[in-house]
Formats: C-alpha cells, sequence, structure tokens
C-alpha cells in the first residue's frame, strides 16, 4: 500500500488475504481436532489418559500435603 497508488483496492485485497489466511487457520484447526477427537476415542488410549490423569492428580495432591 502506497500514498499514490489505490488505498481502498489495497486495502480490500488485504482484507481478503487476512480472511484467507484465517479460514485457512480454522480448516487446519478443524482437522486436526477431527482427527484427535478419533484417537482419543480409541479404549486404549481413553484407558491410559484416565491412569495419566489420575496419577498426576495424585502427585498433586501428595504436593499439596507436603506442602510443596
Amino acid at each position: 500500500m502506497t500514498a499514490n497508488g489505490p488505498v481502498f483496492l489495497s486495502t480490500v485485497a488485504l482484507g481478503a488475504l487476512w480472511a484467507l489466511v484465517s479460514a485457512s487457520w480454522y480448516v487446519l484447526l478443524t482437522w486436526a481436532v477431527s482427527r484427535g477427537r478419533a484417537l482419543v476415542s480409541q479404549p486404549t488410549v481413553l484407558r491410559g489418559l484416565s491412569v495419566t490423569t489420575g496419577v498426576v492428580l495424585l502427585g498433586l495432591g501428595a504436593a499439596v500435603v507436603a506442602g510443596v
């Protein structure tokens, strides 16, 4: 964008580019969430997440009791 050029058209073009970039990120995020959901829905992964969460919570509880 320059002071001599078409400011309005340059602004519209930059806005369209921004919209395209934003839409691309949202599509990528939606795809990643969908893939992640399929992965986390597997029984073995769910069990592993439950065990990991339990261990972390026990560790945090022990840290609170110990005054760390």
